[in-house]
C-alpha cells in the first residue's frame, strides 16, 4: 500500500514520467525552443534568506514550493514571519517568491510561523496547509489554512487545531518552548492523519516523540496519541520534520533528530514496534521532504542544505532535490545524485569537469574578482564546488589551473541568428575556449576565450549563415596552466550588429625555449624568445593552481630572455619536491606555460 500524498487533480502522467527521467539524468532535450545552456542545478535559493522547512506540491504541471525563511541578517527562527511560495516546471528554474501567509495578532502565532505542509482534499476540491504557530514564549501549536488555487490562503477560524494534552505529552506553555511543530499530513483508511514533532512524559524535560492525530475534515482533530518515541541513546532529542510512507508493506519514517546532523530513517514492518535501534543517518542536510508524484513509481528526496561561506558569520541554507531509490526487498533507501552536467552535455571528461557546474560565485569567495555568473551556477574549469550536499568540494575550493578536460553538449540545429555567451579565463585561444562545433566533421565554426580575467564578459557569435546545420557546443581546457569560465549560452533571433569577438592588440611573438635544467635542484632558468620588446613576468603555481612565486614585471628584450626561479615561494620558503607549473606572461597575456619538476 502507498498512502495518498500531496495528490493533485487532473495530473498528467506523461508529465510526471518526464520529471522522473529528468531527476535521473535521462532527459537530453531543452525546455526552450532555441539553445539555452545555463548550468543551473536542482536547488531552490531565496537570496538573502535561509530557506527552512518546506513542502512540494505538483499541480497543473508545475511544482510549488512552500517554505518559511529566515533573513540571513537576523538568523533566528523568531524572524520567520512569513510562509513563502515559488513555482517551477523542472525543480531547477523558479519564479520569484511571493508571500502567502504571515504572522498575526493572534497570541498563538504572534512571534513566528514555521514548516508548512500541504495536501489536496479531492472531496471538497480545496488545498489545506498545516503549519506551526509560535507564540511570544516560543510555544508551538499546529494551525490550518485553506486555498482553492494555491495562491490565496485563508486561515481557519478553528486555529490552533492541535495542541498536545499535558497528561500524555511534555507540554507546559506557561514555561515556554512547549513543542508541537513541523506537521506532516497524509490520508489513510479514509481519514486524514497528522504527525507533529513533540515530547512525551517519562524523563526529565521530556522524551522526543511524534504525536499523531486524525480528522475527517482537516479542521477538527482528535487528541493526539504517540506515534513514535525516541528510545535511542539521546532520548530527549525530538524527531523533527517527519515524513511517513508505506511501500511494499514496509513503513518508513524520515526525520531530523534535534541537535543532530543528517537525515535519519527508521523502517518497520509493524509501526508499534518502531525503535531507534534501527535508526541510521543516510544523508546530510536537515528538514527532509519525501514525495512521489506518479503514484509511487519514483520518489523525490528534498532537504534543506546548509553550507558555510568562507569567513561568514552565518550559515546559508538552500533546498536541494534528488532522487530517492528503494532497494526492492530491503528497508534501506538510497539517494541518487544525477550528474548535473548530463542535463545539457552529451559527453564530458577530465578533472576540470569533476566539480562542475560550480555553485555560486566561487572565485569571489576566495577573494578574487567576481566571476559575474547569472543565476546560481556556471562552468569553471578550475573550480571544485558543485554545491551543498553534492559531495563535491566546498565553498571557495578550486581544483587548480592544472586540471584539464572537455564538455560537449547535445547536438542541435541552428535556427537563430546569433548565440550570446559569457566567457572569461586565461588567454589561451587554442587550449582554453568555448566553441561552436560542426556535428558533421567536428571542426570549429565559432570560438571564444578568456583575456586573462576572472570576470566573465559578453560575447556574440553571428550564426545566421549556419542556419539548418547540426552543431554542438564544446568547452575545452587542455592547458595545464590555464582555465576557462562559461555561463549563459543563449541562441536567439537577434542580429549581431558588431563584432562578437574583440581580440587583444597584436602581441610580440613569443617562443618558449623551455626551462633548464628540468628536473632541477635548487634552481632553474625559464627561457623564452621575444620577436620585439615587451613587458614580461613569470609566474609559478603549484598543481592546485595556487600562485607561489612572481618574478615581478620586467622589460623583455628582443631575442632570448632568462628568469631564474630559485625553488622558493614569494616569502622565501624553500618549496618541497614535486611538480610545478610556470606561466610566461607577455603584455598582460599568458603566452606560454609548462611543468617543472623540483627534485627533493
Amino acid at each position: 500500500m502507498t498512502m495518498a500524498r500531496r495528490s493533485t487533480p487532473a495530473r498528467s502522467r506523461e508529465f510526471v514520467l518526464l520529471v522522473a527521467l529528468a531527476l535521473a539524468g535521462g532527459l537530453v532535450g531543452q525546455a526552450w525552443a532555441l539553445l539555452h545552456i545555463d548550468f543551473e542545478q536542482r536547488y531552490f535559493v531565496h537570496p538573502g534568506t535561509q530557506v527552512w522547512d518546506f513542502c512540494l506540491v505538483l499541480h497543473d504541471g508545475s511544482y510549488n514550493i512552500f517554505y518559511h525563511a529566515i533573513p540571513e541578517a537576523t538568523p533566528s527562527p523568531d524572524f520567520a514571519d512569513y510562509i513563502w511560495r515559488a513555482t517551477s516546471d523542472d525543480l531547477i528554474h523558479w519564479s520569484e517568491p511571493t508571500i502567502v501567509l504571515s504572522v498575526s495578532a493572534d497570541h498563538f502565532e504572534s512571534r513566528a510561523i514555521w514548516a508548512p505542509d500541504i495536501v489536496h482534499d479531492d472531496e471538497t476540491g480545496m488545498w489545506w496547509m498545516a503549519y506551526t504557530g509560535v507564540d511570544e514564549l516560543r510555544n508551538q501549536r499546529i494551525c490550518m489554512a485553506w486555498s482553492r488555487d494555491l495562491a490565496t490562503w485563508f486561515k481557519t477560524r478553528y486555529n490552533p487545531v492541535l495542541e498536545p494534552d499535558p497528561d500524555t505529552f511534555f507540554y507546559f506553555p506557561d514555561y515556554g518552548w512547549s513543542e508541537c511543530r513541523d506537521p506532516f499530513l497524509y490520508r489513510q483508511a479514509g481519514q486524514w492523519h497528522m504527525l507533529a514533532s513533540a515530547k512525551v512524559l517519562g524523563i526529565v524535560n521530556g522524551r522526543g516523540a511524534l504525536a499523531h492525530s486524525v480528522s475527517d475534515d482537516l479542521m477538527h482533530w482528535s487528541a493526539p496519541d504517540v506515534f513514535l518515541a525516541n528510545d535511542g541513546p539521546t532520548p530527549w532529542n525530538t524527531p523533527e520534520s517527519p515524513q511517513y510512507l508505506v511501500r511494499d508493506g514496509i513503513h518508513h519514517v524520515f526525520f531530523l533528530e534535534y541537535s543532530d546532523d543528517g537525515i535519519s530513517h527508521i523502517a518497520s514492518l509493524d509501526p508499534p514496534q518502531w525503535t531507534f535501534e534501527n535508526r541510521w543517518v543516510f544523508d546530510a542536510g536537515i528538514a527532509p521532504e519525501v514525495d512521489s508524484f506518479d503514484g509511487g513509481a519514483s520518489w523525490v528526496i528534498s532537504r534543506v542544505a546548509p553550507y558555510l561561506e568562507p569567513d561568514a558569520e552565518v550559515v546559508s541554507y538552500v533546498a536541494r532535490f534528488d532522487t530517492l531509490l528503494f532497494n526492492e526487498g530491503t528497508a534501506s533507501p538510497q539517494i541518487y545524485r544525477a550528474p548535473p552536467l548530463a542535463r545539457e552535455f552529451a559527453s564530458y571528461g577530465g578533472l576540470s569537469c569533476l566539480g562542475n557546474p560550480c555553485f555560486g560565485d566561487n572565485p569571489a569567495r576566495r577573494g578574487e574578482d567576481p566571476v559575474g555568473l547569472v543565476g546560481n551556477c556556471f562552468f569553471g574549469s578550475r573550480e571544485y564546488y558543485q554545491g551543498p550536499l553534492s559531495l563535491r568540494g566546498d565553498t571557495g575550493r578550486l581544483i587548480g589551473d592544472s586540471a584539464t578536460g572537455y564538455a560537449d553538449s547535445y547536438p542541435f540545429i541552428i535556427e537563430g541568428n546569433s548565440i550570446s555567451l559569457l566567457v572569461s579565463g586565461t588567454y589561451s585561444p587554442d587550449h582554453c575556449f568555448v566553441a561552436l562545433m560542426s556535428a558533421a566533421d567536428h571542426t570549429i565554426l565559432r570560438r571564444s576565450y578568456g583575456y586573462d580575467s576572472v570576470t566573465m564578459t559578453p560575447r556574440w557569435w553571428d550564426v545566421s549563415e549556419l542556419q539548418g546545420q547540426e552543431v554542438y557546443i564544446r568547452i575545452e581546457d587542455s592547458d595545464t596552466a590555464g582555465y576557462i569560465n562559461v555561463d549563459e549560452i543563449v541562441e536567439s533571433f537577434d542580429v549581431v550588429t558588431a563584432a562578437g569577438e574583440s581580440p587583444p592588440a597584436p602581441a610580440a611573438v613569443v617562443v618558449d625555449l623551455g626551462p633548464a635544467p628540468n628536473p632541477f635542484n635548487p634552481e632553474t632558468s625559464l627561457r623564452f624568445e621575444l620577436g620585439s620588446p615587451a613587458s614580461c613576468r613569470v609566474l609559478i603555481h603549484d598543481l592546485r593552481g595556487r600562485q607561489i612565486w612572481d618574478s615581478g614585471a620586467f622589460a623583455g628584450r628582443t631575442g632570448e630572455n632568462r628568469v631564474v626561479w630559485p625553488g622558493m615561494a614569494a616569502d622565501g620558503r624553500v618549496q618541497p619536491g614535486g611538480v610545478y607549473v610556470y606561466r610566461i606572461v607577455v603584455d598582460g597575456s599568458a603566452r606560454a606555460s609548462g611543468k617543472l619538476t623540483l627534485v627533493p
